[in-house]
């Protein structure tokens, strides 16, 4: 098979293929114990059935020890990153649908290589671990000194309610990434789960497929409601992450970007004016509404007047510093209603940290006091709150999003 595909390249020196690592292979190798060779067996050739099925007639798909490898035929017309994305897309929907592979995980990325190493040495790997518990990307198992390529931690997905104070509904839930950064550490959420010497290149991976396991599970779980799924703001400000990432949204159907939103982290208080709004902006054509993380202390509100924001969501103050910064924060909240959007105070895990933000009277609440992270998406359901009664004086002019 090789031979013939080496045939069709016609000169090429370097390939942009898809890598594909089946996650948590272990794990079900240590329940199915005795029964595990036959089951790896069912799993693989179920993938490979359903990845030929979607791959053009010039690719050619190879098996690894941990997964897949696709390589581009020489007619194939889809950009590289933007096949990865679909096929990955594709993939974990069909894991979520089908029993015996729910609890399968994925790794897809897109790697550039050299048509020499693909021949002179036989098919790539992907990284993950050889039959004997090496791993395919140390020196002995590889066969050369330098280490394998930084990745993020495998995660799965938790949701934090949102309460809006205008119906007294939780419709809008913020999705979180868990894991651990290895087998023992701690868990950790969101970018905390990419090593800091990825860079920016590691963080935009992630935030993809942050993005691709949320529609997964928002195509999986048809209930109406709104998932705010996070993207770093550098990989919406640099080019040659943003395209990709934008890529990753062409799989996605209009009924689920529909119930998405982007929500902005890492975006510096002092960004210049002019590429905070044309972030904002890009990221409005990927979908309709915009939050973005403030930091309360250094926002410079003004550097947001053109910008395509629709809430700007803060952490509550320590209960010890709340009521010394109520006032800032109320006026704070004044302002951004009267540019037209809304303000979330999240973080709320104290019932005083609540009721104080709550006297603000917020667009949104989040925090352990309006509930517990929960591992699916729910329906919006009503939330009566344990709360004081707001201030007897006219509410800002605000509008809020429809159920």
């Amino acid at each position: 098979m090789l031979a013939q595909y080496r045939h069709s390249l016609k000169g090429a020196t370097h390939l942009e293929t898809t890598q594909l690592q089946l996650i948590n292979l272990d794990l079900l190798k240590t329940r199915y114990q005795e029964r595990w060779p036959k089951v790896r067996s069912r799993i693989f050739d179920t993938c490979e059935q359903f990845i030929r099925k979607r791959i053009g007639p010039g690719d050619a798909l190879l098996r690894a020890n941990t997964g897949f490898v696709i390589l581009p035929g020489p007619d194939r017309e889809e950009p590289p990153e933007q096949f990865t994305a679909r096929i990955e897309t594709e993939l974990r929907a069909f894991f979520l649908g089908t029993d015996y592979l729910k609890e399968l995980g994925l790794e897809a990325e897109t790697v550039n290589l050299a048509v020499a190493d693909l021949f002179g040495k036989g098919a790539p790997e992907p990284r993950g671990e050889k039959p004997d518990g090496q791993d395919a990307t140390s020196p002995r198992a590889a066969g050369k000194p330098a280490p394998g390529p930084l990745t993020f931690s495998p995660f799965s997905l938790s949701f934090e309610p949102l309460w809006a104070s205008a119906t007294g509904y939780v419709a809008l839930h913020r999705v979180r990434a868990v894991g651990r950064m290895d087998v023992k550490g701690p868990v950790v959420r969101d970018h905390k789960l990419c090593p800091a010497e990825g860079g920016g290149l590691l963080r935009s991976a992630f935030d993809k497929a942050l993005l691709q396991k949320t529609a997964c599970t928002l195509l999986a779980c048809p209930v109406p409601g709104l998932a705010a799924v996070a993207v770093h703001f550098d990989t919406l400000a640099t080019v040659k992450y943003r395209l990709p990432y934008m890529h990753a949204f062409d799989v996605i159907g209009e009924s689920v970007r529909a119930r998405l939103m982007l929500l902005i982290t890492g975006m510096p208080m002092d960004a210049p004016a002019g590429l905070i709004t044309e972030v904002t902006r890009f990221a409005r054509m990927l979908t309709r509404r915009i939050v973005v993380d403030i930091d309360q202390g250094a926002l410079r509100l003004e550097r947001f007047d053109d910008a395509a924001v629709d809430i700007m969501s803060m952490r509550a103050p320590a209960l010890s510093q709340f009521e010394r910064r109520r006032t800032n924060i109320g006026q704070l909240n004044e302002r951004i209603c009267r540019a037209g959007r809304m303000l979330a105070i999240e973080g709320c895990d104290q019932e005083g940290q609540l009721a104080l933000a709550h006297a603000l009277r917020p667009a949104y609440l989040g925090g352990l006091t309006v509930g517990p992270e929960t591992r699916t998406l729910s329906a919006p359901y009503l939330l009566a709150l344990k709360l004081p009664s707001r201030p007897e004086r006219e509410p800002a002019d605000c509008a809020g999003f429809p159920l």
